[in-house]
């Protein structure tokens, strides 16, 4: 801590969620100096938050949006591959009832278009499905207007893990991390950002880089407005709550359309227990309160009742709640419609933020921001090539 004040860095990272874990990663593994600053603990925001899975994004077809479906499915299959002590693959079962908004020949065709993007080698191609198959395989399920399905596969991660797994190999390679460390302000010359003032326990300190990077998802609004007050806002973001019930027996995780809005959620397989969720609603409070509301409660209740053929859930059900939320860029859009794209955008004092985009592809958008850093330096050539396409993490 002594020395902190006089260190110089490469590279400053304000906030230890899987983007800032994955981006000092990537940087130190190309030779940056690097450091991070995470207020609370490492992955203790929105990348806890998560539904837990790696996956392309069935429904992102819809919105045509084929060339983030490609890359997510293809991010995924190497979360599969480097970091299988995190992510495993998950089989989901799409049932298409006679209420269904998706037929059942639109979903055949969504099938074929995702296994044909993802070109795996790793998890199974899709089935389609009869509706005796679909009630062996989940006898849980109604079978009420049941018109087929199909089988495909994705996959499961643990999302807090998979952050400090990245945040202890960056360590290992000399990240200098900090928790409990609050950027409350940044030191500028002639305009342009200089370094940080940070406050650590009861000290505050000034610490100093050739760039700082901004990751601190929900809370880059605030991270901004310490740049420059003027700004406009950078994300608007959205909640997705979820709960926790005991297992009904179910073996494969489903994928399903509300009966109330037609929205896709899940109801997965996790930790002996199932996972419901999720919710996409406007958020406009603290990012440090962020609980299920009664309201998304019972939505995600009553749409998981409308498929439900045994049991029925209640609130005495519940073991366990929580939310997150995704730090979307600011649009006027409506919450479900905007992209899950991701945004780096830089500020006119040099202040680079990361932003958007989905859990799947956090290596991904690691390597391009770092990419984007390496381009404004003049001595690029003095940093490596990025690694961590190859590189497994234990």
């Amino acid at each position: 801590m002594a020395e902190l004040n006089s260190r110089y860095y490469d590279l400053i990272i304000i906030g230890g969620g899987i983007n800032g874990a994955a981006c000092a990663r990537d940087a130190v593994l190309r030779g940056f100096s690097v450091c991070l600053f995470e207020k609370n603990t490492m992955g203790s925001g929105t990348s806890s938050r998560s539904s837990k899975l790696a996956h392309g994004g069935l429904r992102y077809l819809e919105n045509f949006e084929f060339r983030m479906v490609q890359e997510s499915l293809h991010e995924r299959d190497l979360l599969l591959k480097l970091a299988p002590n995190y992510v495993k693959p998950l089989p989901f079962i799409y049932p298409v009832y006679d209420f269904s908004s998706r037929p059942l020949w639109k979903v055949k065709i969504g099938m074929w278009l995702y296994q044909f993007l993802a070109k795996s080698l790793i998890v199974p191609g899709y089935q389609l499905l009869s509706n005796e198959t679909i009630k062996q395989y989940c006898p849980a399920l109604s079978q009420k207007g049941l018109k087929g399905g199909a089988l495909y596969y994705d996959a499961q991660l643990q999302d807090q893990a998979l952050v400090v797994a990245n945040m202890n190999d960056a360590r290992s390679l000399g990240v200098d991390v900090y928790e409990q460390a609050k950027v409350i302000g940044f030191i500028k010359e002639s305009g342009k950002v200089q370094g940080v003032k940070v406050r650590i326990k009861e000290g505050i300190y000034e610490v100093f880089a050739r760039q700082i990077l901004n990751t601190s998802g929900p809370w880059m609004n605030e991270i901004s407005r310490l740049d420059d007050e003027s700004l406009k806002p950078l994300v608007a973001p959205t909640k997705g709550s979820h709960i926790v019930v005991k297992n009904f027996g179910l073996n494969y995780a489903l994928t399903l359309e509300s009966p109330i809005d037609k929205r896709i959620f899940f109801m997965l397989p996790w930790q002996n227990q199932v996972l419901i969720g999720t919710t996409d609603t406007a958020f406009n409070g603290d990012p440090d309160r962020v609980e299920p509301s009664s309201e998304e409660v019972n939505y995600l209740l009553q749409s998981a009742n409308g498929y439900l053929n045994a049991v029925i859930l209640t609130e005495a059900d519940i073991i366990g709640r929580f939310a997150g939320l995704r730090p979307l860029a600011y649009s006027q859009k409506g919450e479900s419609s905007r992209s899950r794209d991701f945004s780096i955008t830089q500020s006119n004092s040099g202040l680079i933020h990361l932003f958007g985009g989905k859990y799947t592809s956090y290596r991904l958008m690691a390597e391009e921001t770092i990419d984007y850093i390496v381009s404004r330096f003049s001595d690029q050539s003095k940093f490596l090539p990025c690694t961590t396409h190859q590189r497994e993490l234990l």
